[in-house]
Order: C-alpha cells, then sequence, then structure tokens
C-alpha cells in the first residue's frame, strides 16, 4: 500500500484539477440558466446574468476567467514550471488569504517573465523553418503523380474534430472519386481541384474517405508542382508557379507561436 513521493504528488494533482474543473462546471451550469416565475409557474431558461452572457457570446472573457472570479482559482504554477500542491480554493469575489496571494504572485512573475523570453523563442523557431523550407518552390503545373494520401474526418473520442470536407477543400483528387451507389459511376476524375460545391456533394453522397494529392508524394525532382500543392489559400485558385510555398508554411507555423505561451 505504499506509494512514492512522485506517484502521491501526481494523485494530488490530479485530484484537485478534476475538482477544479467539478467547481467550474457546477458553477457554469448554475450562471447559465434561471428560473422564471411566469404564467405557467416557474420555467428554465437561458440566464441574463451579465458576465454569463459575455463569456458565452464571446465578446470579452472566458470560462477559465469566470471561474477564477466564482468559482476556484485552481493549481498555480511555480516560475520552474512544477505545479504547487496546495490549490487556491478561494476565488477573487470571496477574496484571497495571504498564503493564496502569495502563491498567486507566482504566477503572475512567471507570465510576465515567459511574455519576455517567448517572443525571441519564436522568432528563432520562424527562422530555422524558414532555413529548412526556403527551397520548396512551385516549379511545374503537374508532375503526373497518381499518389497521395487517403483523407478521412479527424475522429476523437466520439467526436469530430475536423470534418473531410475541411481537410480535402482545395486539394486535387489522386484517382477518381466513384459514387457509393454505382461502381461505374465517376464523380469526379483524378486530378480535380476541390472546391466548396465538390466537397458539399462528396458529404452529401456519404463519402467518408478520399484519396487526394499531397506535397508528400510530389515527384517534382527540385520543389513541388502546383498539383501536388492545390488551393493557394490566399488567392482562391490553384498555387502559381513560382510561388514559394516553403516559405508560406514556415511562416504560417512561426506565427501563431508568438501569440502561444
Amino acid at each position: 500500500g505504499l506509494v512514492t513521493q512522485g506517484e502521491r504528488y501526481n494523485k494530488v494533482i490530479d485530484i484537485w484539477g478534476r475538482t477544479g474543473d467539478a467547481v467550474a462546471k457546477a458553477m457554469i451550469d448554475q450562471l447559465s440558466i434561471e428560473e422564471v416565475e411566469g404564467v405557467e409557474g416557474v420555467t428554465h431558461q437561458e440566464s441574463f446574468n451579465s458576465i454569463y452572457m459575455m463569456a458565452d457570446s464571446g465578446a470579452r472573457g472566458s470560462q477559465a476567467q469566470i471561474r477564477q472570479l466564482a468559482g476556484m482559482r485552481g493549481l498555480m504554477a511555480k516560475p520552474d514550471g512544477s505545479i504547487i500542491e496546495t490549490p487556491i480554493t478561494s476565488n477573487f469575489r470571496e477574496g484571497l488569504n495571504v498564503l493564496q496571494y502569495f502563491i498567486s504572485t507566482h504566477g503572475a512573475r512567471k507570465g510576465l517573465a515567459d511574455t519576455a523570453l517567448k517572443t525571441a523563442n519564436s522568432g528563432y523557431l520562424t527562422r530555422r523553418l524558414v532555413d529548412v523550407t526556403q527551397d520548396l518552390v512551385v516549379v511545374e503545373h503537374d508532375c503526373g503523380s497518381y499518389e497521395g494520401v487517403f483523407m478521412k474526418a479527424v475522429v476523437e473520442g466520439g467526436e469530430v474534430i475536423e470534418p473531410l470536407h475541411e481537410r480535402i477543400l482545395g486539394r486535387v483528387t489522386a484517382v477518381d472519386i466513384i459514387s457509393p451507389d454505382s461502381a461505374e459511376c465517376v464523380v469526379f476524375p483524378a486530378g480535380t481541384l476541390l472546391n466548396e460545391e465538390h466537397v458539399e456533394q462528396i458529404e452529401t453522397m456519404g463519402i467518408d474517405e478520399v484519396k487526394v494529392r499531397t506535397p508528400l508524394t510530389c515527384k517534382t525532382r527540385y520543389g513541388l508542382c502546383a498539383k501536388c500543392y492545390g488551393r493557394d489559400l490566399g488567392r482562391g485558385h490553384l498555387v502559381s508557379v513560382g510561388e514559394a510555398v516553403g516559405v508560406i508554411a514556415a511562416q504560417s507555423i512561426g506565427e501563431p507561436g508568438t501569440q502561444l505561451t
């Protein structure tokens, strides 16, 4: 029945984490519905609580911030990134005691230090990515490859994270797309650039897997071909020859890095 210090620490953190989530859920459930007395007696309707409306509409704030205001502040991190075992069980509405206030200052200082330091890291990441991908330029219209990857909807825990139509929009089909009802009926031939109408039709027909061209299987010797890359998302048509798609990809990955903590 003995546990190591590490196991005990992990279990404590896990329990407090779940407790914080449970308190937050109970608080949001309470905030989101209000009882209204009318002619038909007491009915429940969506709340007009101003803080709830502000977060729910997306105008300002989030559920995580309401949780700190009215639920419990929860677990805090030390400057080195490790989590402090004793959570802050109070919230800003009740007020914090001295110990809780000092634990909070850890997080506040860490936030400010991270903001100052992370900008440099993010810029350096972009620089390295560009260094790797700068040779990827669209040099021809079509490499003639029939290879590709099968795209399906991304499902996690029974929930669709990314539907099929989002994954294949702007891609070029690698093989003929056949109708599920009849094997002879070709819906879209190989080499079709899938636009919004096409992907909608594919979803309606119940096709759950499509083989599309991808830069990973492009046969162009030095660079990429337009058909394997697909749509230029900035302009809405097939990518032009001469476009430096490698640098665009590197900057697209690097740019959100400046906003992440």
